[in-house]
Parts: structure tokens; C-alpha cells; sequence
């Protein structure tokens, strides 16, 4: 592992991400408060890390394991056959007289000895190369970067020094020890090395996986945590199969970085402030960056997704030093994890602006369909801006161009014999009070009241949603990407005037888009971002993320999945189905025969598959700019009516239905803000023409057609005309203060730590001020809350199978049970076990993603 420097600092840990909901941002250094939770709090967000992990989890035969995901032995024969036998050795003498275990601490001691007697036989040997260390953890908190998201382990493999305290960037395999294994406790472990391994891996940026391992009474279990999948064992006896008890420790203290987890291109400078080195094998070769700062870092309750971060003033360093590069401009870097076989975003920027490129030299491009509506003479000035970006390779200007990139290696595959299991394996004793119990998570820094939870979500935009969802486990890889520009999330300008004129903007960027045949599919206010112009203090647009642009039309004999952020989704996205295409074609109400259809009558035609198409992407800007004025601006009325229209779900709810097929404009006119009243028949005209041609496409079937695109066009037009009217400059709705993120400037976020703590108070007092105290508390916390907005923000999501509703990847179903298990009370354990699955299958814990659109969506 290539640590470029540690100074061993513990455990004044610093770091330079403030973490919101599930987005952080930061601009220096600063230290930040550490708190711990609870043990009820704990319990509760192990349960709710646990519920995400469900879904993800998978199971294989030990032997399996051991060859899948155990690296190959990098000792030499003899070696390994030296240092195996001194500690097959030990483990027998030892474990004469060492059972029955009495406490956890006596397992823990157990493992101590086989491990000593592995890293004795090594020094024995001359001790070359490099060997990990096994620390007891009982009584030890794991300070995490995260706010809130200290953890606790048993025990773990770690590098370095064992005499000084584990942290985040040391400890390499994470373990959790049970004295007892019924149906009563056993898989209590599981969360526990979940909730660390989690922590474990949003802090440290390097982790491409990472083992664990519980041992409940005598059964050791194997665990493997990764972005794609993860994978439980099938357990054993370590006190008796010493010889796999041993292979597995050598496996695991002897192997290299790379197969311990580590990402070669990536290499910590210190762990006290958390920066990194990453190295781009870009298209003139290697290139090295040192970061500085975070600008985006996830801080999910799950191991696989997509896990973006995005790094600000990534100072270039020349060769192999560590000095920065004289003369050479910092750039922002990008790194997430994609599906293997997938294009980058890289690639796909590329394909988009060569089919740009092409139309722009075609000779009549002017006349193309796509054009067709901007003929007319008030939409001249419009028509000439085109013009004016399809000249010199201008529109890439609109764009945030990638400037490099690389792609790392992919992720181990799933083991083909794996299956998935018929229960929960992470579940947790903690009742329903404990585990939905409001409380500092790995999310935010700070609970909301249980009453300002829907604002909550209303108002903060996630980039990341994960709602135990389906997986299809495909194996992932890793991507950076290099920019130029660092940009300003649209809901995050200070004026509505600078919104409304970045909209108009994107409305051009989409054109451009149209007429090279692509569409964007993930249109929200986390990609339509901003820079400032230094000269004029205007704000121009970067539409980013085009990670699910692509040709449209293209696998038209399929639909296309749920892919974009349900808060700006279209309607037809939402619903899987067109408008219009149902429309009654011929009915007479004075007919009063009945049409039979025969028994013989050829099938119904099937459904059209529907396709994310040009209109949408116009219809997801009109809900960020319908958003923006309704939910980000302090105004409680439009507030409220934002409550109901803009909701963390995969379904189309009624509100969202009505407020697209019928008239909004005398609601808003009541709701919005005195200064935007105005501009609420814009609004509603827009939603009107958006609604007018989804249904004639439909009705015509003409999504893909010459005339389809015509009305495109006209569409186009429409909202050209309409976002010039909003972005004029000296128009009053201009002027309004737009409400500021906690997230939109980067900045270091306070936390109360006062508030996590518990307080000891005695018997006697607490029954004399328990009236007092409790009146006490209902008014500060109305005190405190009043006229203050709790930030809900969208995040992006995309389900996997459009058509149905979505579940595990079932291969061969095995309970989570190993055959060969001993268990104390078998009939009444069996009882007892079912009905705790069925318990938490019912909720999580505050502050979870809503569960309606668990089944049907995967994050992104």
C-alpha cells in the first residue's frame, strides 16, 4: 500500500468534507467535531445500513470463496509450508484447553495466538516483505471522517504498528465475534461488520473492496464487500479445521495491496487530512494529481453503486515527485464506478460531439426537421445564436468537457455457483422504537425533526438515492475524469434571473443535442450546472453527466429504463406508458349494438416500447426551473404545494399527474412569491404545450418520425420563446433570492455535539423536572425550528427492468443457514427467527429513502 506519509496522528483526525444528506461538500482542512452515537442509535443505523445491504448480498460454498476471492500465495513454497505448519501447530495446542469459549474477549484472544504464531514463523524466516497485524478492537471506537459514523469492531487485520489506535485507512479486514450461535443471535454480527466496512469504504478513497470476517461460537464466516456485489461464505469450525483457519489468515496477511483492496492508481498522502495522489493513464500516458479539496463525496449506507466523488484544484505533479507541474492550469477530477462493458462518459461526450460536428457541415443544415418551426421571423435572433455555436466548435462551450480520462481494471465477477439467499441476512434484535429512533446518520450531521422529515427531502438534492433495490451484481470499474471548469449546481445560483437564463441556455444545448439525434435522459439540477463569467459576473451553462446520453432510437424494440432523478422525471417515464397512444380513435354514444371480438381474431398489436425521448428532456428542464421556484425560495405556500408535486419516487403520484395535464397557472398565481406571480402563466404554458404534444405524439405513434420531429421543433420554439421572456435581465421576478444549499458553496458544516451525547442525570432529578424538561423541550424545539427550511434535495435513480417489478437476481436459493449448523432450541429458534425477518422487513431507520420505489429502482 503506498503511503506517501503518516504521521500517525490519532485520534485528532482532520479532513476536508462536510457531509450533508448523502452529497458532501468542503473547502479546507478543517478540523471536524467528532461525536458518537448511541448504542440504540447505533443499533438503529446498523439495521438501516444492514436493510440496504440485503439486497446486495450474496452466498457461495467456503471452497468457492476461498478460490474467487482470496489472493494466490505470494510466499514461496517453503515458505508458506513453514510458517503453515508452526501455526496449525499452535492452533491445536491451543484449542485443548481453551474450550467452551465463556466470553467474546476468549475468542478474540483465540485468533491472537494463531495469528502471532503465523507473524513468529515469519520474522523466523527473516521476515521479508511485508506481513499484517491482528489487533483486538473490543473497546475501541473507530473514529470515522463521517460525522456521526464512528463505528466499533471486534477485532481486524491492520498495516503498520499494532501498538498505536486502528483508523479507517489501516484496517483491512474487519471482524465481529459471537459467543453464542441459535436462532436468537446468530447473523447479529453481520450488521455490525457491515455498518464498519461501509464507514471503512466511504472514507478511504483508495478501496476497491474490502473482507471481513464474524465467528459466532465456534463457525467462522468469510465475507467479501465490493462496488458490484457482495458475497458471504458458507461457514466452518475454526476450532477444529485448523488447516483452512490457517490458509485463510496467510492468505489474508501476506497478500498485496491490489488484492487486499487497494487501488494501485491511487495512493494516500496522509490519513490525519485525507488527500491522495491519483494517477490518470490518460491518452499522452500517466499522469499524476495530488487533491486538495472534495467537492463531491457519497456517503452511502451501502458497498456496490456508483460511488462518484469529484475533486477540486487537482494540483498535476511532474514525474515521480511530488512537486507540482510549473505552469499548469489545477483541474477537477471525477471518479465513479461504471458497469463493465459500459461506455464512459468520456466516449460517450465524444460520439456526441462528432454527430454535432457532422451536422454542422452538412451544407443545409438549416433546413433540417429539427429546425423546421425556427423558419419564423420572431425566432431570427434565436436562429442566428444557433448559428453562432455550430461555428468553430463553439458549443462545447455549453458543455463540461472531459479533457482526459482512464478506466481501471473490472471487479471480480460473481462466482457462477453462487446463489441468493431465501431470507435476510442482516438483521438486527433492536425493536421497531430503536431502529427507527431519530438520529445522527452517515448522511447528514444532524437528525431533523420527525416533523420536518418530508421537507427535509424536499428541499436537499441528492446525487444518490439507494433504496434497497435490485442489483443484477455485473461486474463494475472504475473511471476518472478530468475537467477544466468547477462548476455551480443550478439551484444553487443566487438569483433567480441567473437560473432562468443557464435554463435558456440548456434549452439551446438540447437543441444542438436534437439535431445530432441524441438524447440527455438524466436532465436535473445536479447536471445543468454553472460558471461565472469573471468579467461580467454572468452565469453560463455546463451541462454535465452524460453518462445515459445516447442516440435515440437506438434498441427502439425495447423500452428504455427508468433512468434520472424522480423529482424531474416526465410523466411518461414515471408511468411507462405514452399519453395518447390509448386515446379512444371512433365512439358513438347512440349506438346501442355490442361488438364481439371472435375467439379466432388476430392478436392485438403489443405495446410500444417507450423511449426517453426529445420532449422529455425539454420536460425535465421545465420541472428543475418549476422546482426551483416553488422549493427554493423561502416562501412557505409554494413550499407546501412543492411537498406534494416533487416526491423521492418511481411512481407517478396524482398530484404530479394533475399538475401536468391540467392548468396550474391560478395556483401558482396564489402560492408562489409576490415577485413571481407574474411568470406563473409562463410556467403554465409550458406545461400545457408539453402535455398538447405528448399526447399528439402519441395519438400518431410519430416519436420517430419526420413529422414527430417537426413538432419537436415547434416544441423547441415554444421554449426558446418562453425562457428568453424569463431570462430577461430586467425583468423583477429576476431579482429574487434564491434559498442557498447547505451544500452549494463549499464549506466545512457544523455539528452539534451536544446533541448526540448522552446526558446522566439522577433518578431523583429526572423525576422532578420530567414535566419541566419535556414542556421545556417542545418549545425549543418549535423555537428553533421556526422559519427555518430543511433542505430536500432529488436524487438520481434508474431501475433495471422497466416492465416489471424488480427484485433479486434469484440463482439457487439456499437458506442463509449452513447445513452442517448446530443450533440450542431448534423448534422454538425457527419460530422466533421468522418472525424477527418478518419485523424488519416492515421499516428503517429515520431518515431512509422512501420505500415505495425500492422494487423498481436502482441507484445510479
Amino acid at each position: 500500500m503506498d503511503v506517501i506519509e503518516d504521521n500517525g496522528e490519532w485520534p485528532a483526525l482532520r479532513h476536508q468534507v462536510a457531509r450533508s444528506r448523502v452529497c458532501v461538500a468542503s473547502t479546507s482542512l478543517d478540523p471536524v467535531p467528532q461525536f458518537e452515537l448511541g448504542e440504540a442509535a447505533q443499533t438503529g443505523k446498523r439495521a438501516e445500513i444492514g436493510e440496504q445491504m440485503n439486497d446486495q448480498t450474496l452466498e457461495c460454498e467456503l471452497e468457492v470463496f476461498i478460490e474467487s476471492y482470496l489472493s494466490q500465495r505470494r510466499l514461496s513454497q517453503e515458505a508458506y509450508k513453514a510458517i503453515f505448519d508452526a501455526a496449525v501447530k499452535s492452533a491445536e495446542k491451543h484449542f485443548k484447553s481453551s474450550l467452551p469459549f465463556e466470553k467474546e474477549a476468549e475468542i478474540a484472544t483465540s485468533l491472537k495466538v494463531v495469528t502471532d504464531a503465523i507473524v513468529k514463523a515469519w520474522k523466523d524466516l527473516g521476515g521479508g516483505g511485508r506481513c499484517l497485524q491482528y489487533v483486538v478492537m473490543s473497546n475501541h471506537t473507530v473514529i470515522s471522517c463521517i460525522p456521526g459514523g464512528n463505528f466499533k469492531i471486534d477485532g481486524s487485520l491492520i498495516y503498520g504498528d499494532k501498538s498505536k489506535a486502528p483508523h479507517t485507512t489501516n484496517i483491512v479486514a474487519a471482524m465481529e465475534f459471537k459467543l453464542r450461535r441459535h436462532f436468537d443471535t446468530v447473523g447479529q454480527g453481520c450488521p455490525q461488520i457491515t455498518s464498519g466496512v461501509v464507514h471503512i469504504m466511504n472514507d478511504d478513497v483508495r478501496r476497491t473492496f474490502m473482507f471481513g470476517i464474524t465467528i459466532e461460537a465456534t463457525r467462522m464466516t468469510l465475507w467479501y464487500f465490493s462496488r458490484s456485489h457482495s458475497m458471504k461464505s458458507k461457514s466452518f469450525d475454526f476450532t477444529t479445521d485448523f488447516p483452512t483457519l490457517v490458509n485463510v489468515l496467510i492468505s489474508l496477511m501476506f497478500a498485496e495491496d491490489k488484492d487486499l483492496g487497494f487501488d494501485p492508481n491511487i495512493a494516500l498522502m496522509s490519513h490525519t487530512n485525507r488527500q491522495y495522489i491519483y494517477t490518470v493513464n490518460g491518452k499522452s500516458g500517466p499522469r499524476r494529481f495530488k487533491t486538495t479539496h472534495s467537492i463531491l463525496e457519497n456517503c452511502a449506507l451501502s458497498v456496490a453503486g456508483r460511488m462518484t466523488r469529484v475533486f477540486r484544484a487537482m494540483v498535476e505533479l511532474g514525474g515521480q515527485t511530488n512537486e507540482p507541474k510549473m505552469g499548469v492550469k489545477p483541474m477537477v477530477l471525477k471518479d465513479v464506478w461504471l458497469d463493465e462493458g459500459s461506455k464512459s462518459e468520456m466516449e460517450i461526450q465524444r460520439e456526441l460531439f462528432s454527430d454535432i460536428e457532422k451536422f454542422a457541415k452538412e451544407r443545409d443544415w438549416r433546413e433540417a426537421p429539427s429546425l423546421s418551426a425556427f423558419k419564423a421571423e420572431p425566432l431570427a435572433e434565436t436562429m442566428a445564436a444557433f448559428a453562432e455555436y455550430l461555428e468553430g466548435g463553439r458549443y462545447k462551450d455549453l458543455f463540461l468537457v472531459i479533457r482526459d480520462g482512464s478506466t481501471g481494471e473490472a471487479s471480480k465477477p460473481l462466482p457462477p455457483s453462487a446463489w441468493t439467499p431465501t431470507s435476510k441476512l442482516f438483521h438486527s434484535v433492536a425493536d421497531a422504537s430503536q431502529a427507527n429512533a431519530s438520529a445522527p446518520s452517515t448522511q447528514r450531521l444532524t437528525g431533523p425533526l420527525q416533523a420536518n422529515m418530508a421537507r427535509d427531502r424536499q428541499l436537499r438534492p441528492e446525487s444518490q438515492i439507494d433504496q434497497g433495490i435490485y442489483r443484477d451484481h455485473a461486474s463494475k470499474r472504475r473511471s476518472f475524469l478530468l475537467f477544466d471548469d468547477e462548476c455551480t449546481r443550478v439551484y444553487c445560483l443566487p438569483k433567480t434571473g441567473d437560473v432562468f437564463a443557464v435554463l435558456r441556455d440548456c434549452i439551446m444545448a438540447l437543441r444542438l443535442m436534437l439535431c445530432a439525434g441524441w438524447v440527455h435522459r438524466d436532465i436535473s439540477c445536479n447536471n445543468i450546472m454553472a460558471v461565472q463569467d469573471p468579467q461580467t459576473g454572468q452565469w453560463k451553462l455546463k451541462l454535465a453527466d452524460l453518462e445515459y446520453s445516447k442516440k435515440f432510437g437506438l434498441n427502439a424494440s425495447a423500452s428504455d429504463p427508468k433512468t434520472g432523478t424522480p423529482f424531474f422525471m416526465p410523466c411518461e417515464i414515471l408511468q411507462r406508458d405514452y399519453f395518447g397512444i390509448d386515446d379512444l380513435v371512433s365512439f358513438n354514444p347512440f349506438d346501442v349494438s355490442v361488438e364481439r371480438r371472435p375467439l379466432n381474431a388476430p392478436p392485438r398489436p403489443p405495446d410500444e416500447p417507450l423511449l426517453h425521448n426529445f420532449l422529455h428532456d425539454l420536460e425535465a428542464t421545465y420541472w428543475t426551473g418549476l422546482w426551483i421556484i416553488t422549493s427554493r425560495v423561502n416562501h412557505e405556500p409554494s413550499l407546501t404545494w412543492g411537498l406534494k408535486v416533487f416526491c423521492d419516487t418511481l411512481t407517478l403520484l396524482p398530484d404530479r399527474l394533475a399538475a401536468f395535464k391540467k392548468s396550474i397557472c391560478d395556483q401558482l398565481q396564489q402560492r408562489l412569491l409576490e415577485n413571481l406571480r407574474e411568470i406563473a402563466d409562463l410556467f403554465d404554458n409550458a406545461r400545457n404545450s408539453l402535455y398538447g404534444f405528448a399526447t399528439v405524439l402519441g395519438k400518431q405513434k410519430a416519436w420517430q418520425t419526420k413529422e414527430g420531429r417537426m413538432m419537436y421543433s415547434v416544441l423547441h420554439a415554444r421554449f426558446a420563446t418562453l425562457f428568453a421572456i424569463l431570462a430577461d435581465p430586467e425583468a423583477p421576478w429576476g431579482n429574487v433570492d434564491l434559498q442557498q444549499s447547505a451544500s452549494s458553496s463549499p464549506r466545512c458544516m457544523e455539528a452539534n455535539e451536544d446533541s448526540d451525547k448522552p446526558q446522566v442525570i439522577s433518578s431523583a432529578v429526572q423525576e422532578a423536572q420530567e414535566g419541566t424538561v419535556q414542556q421545556q423541550s417542545n418549545k425549543d424545539a418549535k423555537k428553533n425550528t421556526k422559519g427555518k427550511k430543511k433542505e430536500r434535495l432529488p436524487g438520481r435513480l434508474k431501475a433495471k427492468n422497466p416492465d416489471e417489478k424488480a427484485g433479486p437476481a434469484f440463482r439457487r436459493k439456499r437458506s442463509h443457514r449452513d447445513d452442517d449448523e448446530a443450533y440450542e432450541d431448534e423448534s422454538e429458534g425457527r419460530s422466533s427467527h421468522s418472525k424477527r425477518v418478518k419485523s424488519n422487513s416492515r421499516g428503517r431507520a429515520s431518515g431512509s429513502a422512501p420505500s415505495s420505489a425500492s422494487t423498481s429502482a436502482q441507484c445510479t
